[in-house]
């Protein structure tokens, strides 16, 4: 009889997390983009779509005090919150010597037609999900994106 080592699924996702880590510093900087752009590892410009709880104290704040990440613009239809994520951002970039600047937009679609910006972090409503992403699917941008992505199989469909 043939014995069989099964992987669980939280050494799988172990494995995976230790390989996420170290992938960067095995393929070069050279190999990840073009000649003409600099490599991700270098510096990530997103844009944020969706300035609510999650949106602003799980994402944005962490992520904007990164040194490989530039939050170029920041996008809520709210007019308070999309301006205090803009002053965070702000004061953040002031207070690390970052010389950056985020724009405050009112409607997404003007955020995705931007050609500085290569990813979004969309922290919308779950049922805007969907439509936002496939906005942002179709204008090229790299997609972050929490569960549930979509809530229809027709949804799932059209993002594929």
């Amino acid at each position: 009889m043939v014995e069989r080592n099964s992987v669980s699924r939280r050494d799988f996702v172990k494995g995976a997390a230790a390989l996420a880590a170290v992938g960067p510093t095995i393929i070069s900087a050279s190999a990840l983009s073009g000649a003409a752009t600099p490599p991700p590892s270098e510096r990530l410009p997103l844009g944020f779509i969706g300035i609510g709880k999650q949106g602003s104290e799980a994402h944005l704040n962490p992520l904007s005090g990164r040194a490989t990440i530039q939050v170029l613009a920041v996008c809520d239809v709210h007019g308070g919150r999309r301006e205090r994520a803009q002053k965070l951002v702000e004061e953040k970039y002031k207070k690390l010597e970052r010389p950056a600047k985020a724009d405050a937009i009112v409607d997404y679609h003007e955020l995705l037609g931007r050609k500085d910006i290569d990813a979004v972090v969309i922290a919308v409503p779950d049922h805007w999900h969907a439509a936002v992403a496939i906005d942002a699917c179709k204008a090229g941008k790299d997609i972050y994106c929490e569960k549930p992505l979509t809530l229809t199989l027709e949804e799932a469909k059209a993002l594929i």
